[in-house]
């Protein structure tokens, strides 16, 4: 079943309950129907078939979201694009998916008109050039018929970042985003019709279309977009919204707790999801105390849509630093070797293989990537993450790290998180990665790139590292700088990190 059908499904329950929200307007549950279907018609109109690419370079706003599920009404396929992307990227986005249109606003109009050859229609909120995203709901207001899909069709292109290399467009069914929303509302009682949302993550992103909004979309919740991240202006919103529930990446949970959060009222705020990377285990305790919240750290990856693994609010057993157990309903895992592919035991690091309903059936117009994405094991598809992680006694997972960033310095391998954990108890780091710089004679050597408050220095972090890890993990160089580099869903940028600092040394 199309996956858009539960916009009208809410609006059937939830009619006049606000939908979602940005800075300049909000729209209740029947208007959210009505413009998704306005959408659909406009798009039939253009001549905008079934199965065609929209693609959607747009922040987060209610706009992105009327776009979002009227293309997927239509029977179309929405591709949110990264707003970083410089203009060369999103052409290769638009001709990789053969788009028939692009949903934009007139603040990438530059980055956009010369770069849509192929794309018939240019349609823009707030500009100049193309059709007037108005223009496309002038339909006199009646209903559509939403277009038929199965679960196994493709819902949606969700590109990856390009750090590495040209960006890779992940697919997602309709399956997998019903199986993926149902998921996260079972893990996560606290998602009701009651539940308002703050979703600021970026929407061309999997955390901040599929942790937050399309599961919020399923249960008839209300849901706040920020445009970009600003702690205050997030602190500010949460407060005078009254908002129960959001999700963050551990780097923006950092900025709240050093902007400072006494002076707002959040006592509506109940639970917090972190994804995206790695909480720093040291900072878990701080988040809870400083924001009032229950704190669930997750997985996911685009590829899993990205319901993966998640802490649960009321689990038997809460532990620092691991991202829950699996969810067994809609996934399972295997851990394995990554040289030989054989399994390992418990509490033994392997990379983490998914196989289930939110898992991607691959890569659009990549088949050499899937090639060496997915693998056969005991008569099933599994698809390699990359991640390394491992299993304890009690079924939780823990994320070591990634195997790219995996650092081998002298015939050894250390994971810069076990650096990056330790560093963090140190009172004064406020941020810190870890990554491998180039060293003549051990190959690799373990640099530490730090943000403090001006009250540690290298010897501390030096210090502290020989006091709880072997030597050959230990720091050989502690870089202190004033900012961390940031991907566009604020991770640390390991790639810049490395380019850096392997440039300086």
């Amino acid at each position: 079943m199309n996956f858009a059908n539960h916009v009208d499904i809410a609006a059937r329950t939830h009619a006049e309950s606000l939908a979602v929200a940005d800075p300049h307007r909000e729209v209740s549950y029947a208007e959210l129907s009505r413009e998704t279907d306005a959408v659909a018609r406009g798009l039939a109109d253009l001549g905008v078939d079934p199965g065609d690419r929209i693609a959607l370079l747009l922040p987060n706003s209610v706009t992105f979201t009327t776009a979002y599920f009227g293309a997927m009404k239509r029977g179309a396929v929405p591709v949110p694009v990264n707003l970083r992307f410089d203009p060369e990227t999103v052409g290769f986005v638009l001709e990789n998916t053969d788009a028939s249109a692009l949903v934009t606003s007139g603040r990438f109009e530059e980055t956009v008109t010369d770069r849509n050859a192929g794309v018939d229609h240019l349609i823009v909120a707030d500009g100049d050039a193309g059709v007037g995203y108005d223009e496309l709901l002038d339909d006199g207001g009646a209903t559509v018929d939403v277009a038929g899909r199965r679960s196994d069709e493709i819902a949606e292109i969700l590109f990856t970042s390009g750090t590495t290399g040209r960006p890779k467009g992940v697919t997602h069914t309709h399956g997998n985003l019903v199986a993926n929303g149902w998921g996260y509302v079972r893990c996560f009682p606290f998602y009701s019709s009651e539940t308002v949302g703050l979703t600021v993550v970026p929407l061309f992103h999997a955390a901040g279309l599929n942790v937050t909004t399309t599961p919020l979309t399923l249960v008839g919740a209300e849901n706040h977009f920020l445009p970009t991240w600003d702690a205050e202006t997030a602190l500010e919103t949460m407060a005078a919204r009254g908002v129960t529930a959001a999700m963050f990446v551990p780097t923006m949970l950092i900025d709240l707790l050093e902007h400072g959060v006494e002076k707002y009222d959040l006592s509506a705020l109940s639970h917090v999801i972190v994804g995206g990377a790695p909480m720093p285990k040291e900072r878990i305790e701080a988040v809870e105390t400083a924001l009032g919240v229950t704190l669930l750290e997750g997985y996911g990856m685009t590829e899993t849509t990205p319901a993966a693994a998640v802490n649960r609010p009321g689990q038997d057993v809460r532990k620092a630093g691991s991202i829950g157990p699996p969810m067994r309903d809609i996934v399972d895992v295997r851990i394995e070797d990554p040289e030989t592919g054989e399994t390992v035991g418990t509490g033994r690091r392997g990379e983490l293989l998914w196989h289930g309903d939110t898992v991607t059936p691959g890569y659009w117009n990549r088949p050499e990537t899937n090639e060496e994405a997915f693998v056969e094991r005991d008569g099933r598809t599994w698809l390699r993450s990359g991640d390394v992680g491992r299993m304890d006694d009690d079924g939780h997972l823990f994320v070591e790290d990634r195997l790219d960033d995996m650092i081998v310095t002298g015939g050894e391998n250390v994971y810069p998180r076990e650096v990056e954990d330790v560093s963090y108890e140190l009172d004064g780091v406020v941020e810190v990665g870890v990554v491998g710089t180039p060293h003549d004679r051990l190959g690799e050597q373990v640099t530490a790139v730090v943000v403090s408050d001006g009250s540690v220095t290298a010897a501390d972090v030096k210090s502290i590292c020989r006091e709880r890890l072997a030597e050959y993990k230990l720091p050989r160089s502690v870089e202190f700088v004033e900012s961390i580099p940031k991907t566009s869903t604020r991770k640390v940028d390991k790639v810049a990190l490395r380019d850096r600092f392997s440039e300086d040394g």
